[in-house]
């Protein structure tokens, strides 16, 4: 996805005659970037997350692939480990694997 937008950026660049320059009002927001834009200003474009360090067991299992035994372990992780420190960390714990955290990554947050 990033591929494709660098790609069309750079084509929305390039068409651009001599003397002329690309303006902000006709260029695309990537997705990346507004996200990036959402979270320094403190939103979420999807909605509220659910923060790691705080959800309950009840809480976890809301989000797509969690169930009973997963969120357990989550809760339990992060008392006996402390808070995390970035969503990302969410791997680290026994069965959870990256494609399930890129699944839930718009969802959580720290």
């Amino acid at each position: 996805m990033k591929l494709l937008i660098i790609c069309f950026g750079l084509i929305s660049i390039s068409s651009c005659g001599p003397g002329e320059s690309a303006t902000n009002s006709n260029s695309i927001v990537s997705p990346a970037n507004q996200n990036a834009k959402d979270l320094a200003a403190g939103t979420n474009p999807k909605g509220p997350c659910i923060n790691l360090n705080t959800a309950s067991a009840a809480e976890l299992i809301t989000l797509p692939g969690v169930g009973e035994v997963m969120a357990k372990r989550i809760v339990d992780y992060r008392e006996k480990r402390g808070p995390f420190r970035r969503p990302e960390e969410i791997i680290i714990i026994e069965g959870f694997s990256e494609k399930k955290y890129l699944a839930i990554a718009e969802l959580i947050c720290v």
